[in-house]
């Protein structure tokens, strides 16, 4: 049930008890009798709607053990803190001012605010040693050289940070944040995950998790993977229905949203009659669309080879952007005839010459 708070002038008046948080939030005035939004940032769940009274507002809640939490003021204008709570804080966020200020007397949030102040100067400074080199003439091999033990030391900020707060949201709030730049492999992940308490609650982490899973499943070379979806017709087809059937198939991610997909759409339509035949063939994977609007584009965008939808909600198994890594649309795959990844990631005049010189 959604609860209405008013601002409580005194901040220094609060107390939280051992069970309870208290988070108080300042913002601007002409923001006075709007709503604020009080949101479990894993679960996505809001646990409270509160009214912006005397420029602030102050949310008193209950938890077990600790969580993050996005406090929300303007959706529309991208107003939101994040804040990580534990039995106990006493949280101010000053809003009057972007970026939003958290201060919790030394707790999680000071903490992070601090790994921040410390990636900014060492950023700064990795920087600045680049761009003298690079005036210096150098190459970006020396460069890259000359900066490598600059970099680790920025890593090491996150590094540190995450190492020295396993036991706490803090660690795995910063792993969540820097899991997809600095593990190449799930079974990296895996072992870090494995020693940060909190780290399976984050949905992005596992999402992360999952994506490095079948990025190695689905490198050049290996078998495809199979996943389920609809002909636009609106019957079950699969991608095995095209996929390993004696041609080579090239395979497009894309989406009826993506204006990159429309501006490569022509080289594949264009691939599609001129290569189309006994040994080759093109299909298109629709993701992330409604299936009207899916449906809409097809004849719109002028395509004419099988297309297979992919609903939003499909389960992992058949989720063709998980199982194949697909981070931005649009994405190429060609597949050679015997089901195995040829190539992916190809874009305009490569599409061309790879699939002339694979046909050859």
């Amino acid at each position: 049930m959604k609860t209405i708070f008013t601002f409580i002038l005194s901040v220094a008046a609060m107390f939280a008890t051992a069970q309870e948080y208290k988070i108080a939030c300042l913002v601007k005035p002409e923001f006075n009798g709007k709503t604020a939004y009080v949101i479990n940032k894993n679960a996505g769940d809001t646990i409270a709607a509160c009214e912006i009274v005397d420029n602030g507002f102050v949310y008193n809640g209950e938890i077990c053990c600790q969580a993050v939490i996005d406090v929300v003021v303007n959706r529309a204008k991208g107003m939101v803190a994040t804040v990580l709570v534990e039995k106990g804080s006493n949280i101010v966020v000053d809003m009057i001012e972007r970026p939003a200020r958290i201060n919790d007397n030394g707790g999680m949030n000071d903490r992070l605010a601090i790994m921040y102040a410390t990636v900014k100067e060492r950023s700064a400074a990795l920087s600045n040693l680049a761009k003298k080199l690079h005036e210096e003439g150098k190459s970006e091999e020396e460069i890259l050289a000359a900066t490598t033990a600059e970099t680790e030391a920025l890593y090491d900020v996150y590094r540190n940070t995450i190492t020295e707060n396993s036991d706490n949201m803090l660690g795995a709030y910063v792993l969540n944040l820097v899991a997809r730049q600095f593990y190449s492999s799930a079974e990296e992940l895996d072992a870090v995950m494995s020693k940060v308490k909190f780290s399976g609650e984050f949905r992005a982490l596992e999402k992360v998790r999952m994506a490095l899973y079948y990025g190695e499943k689905t490198k050049v070379g290996n078998m495809f993977l199979d996943f389920a979806g609809f002909s636009l017709d609106g019957k079950p087809v699969r991608l095995s229905d095209y996929v390993g059937k004696g041609k080579y198939v090239l395979v497009d991610f894309w989406a009826s949203w993506c204006g990159p997909c429309k501006k490569e759409m022509p080289k594949v339509i264009e691939a599609d009659g001129k290569y189309t035949g006994d040994k080759f063939m093109v299909i298109g994977i629709n993701i992330g669309d409604k299936e009207d609007s899916f449906r809409a584009a097809v004849p719109e965008l002028g395509i004419t080879y099988p297309q297979i939808f992919v609903p939003r909600n499909s389960k992992d198994a058949d989720n063709a952007a998980l199982l194949y890594n697909v981070e931005t649309i649009p994405h190429m795959i060609l597949f050679a005839p015997d089901g195995t990844i040829v190539k992916r990631g190809m874009h305009g005049a490569e599409l061309e010459e790879l699939i002339s010189r694979s046909l050859k």
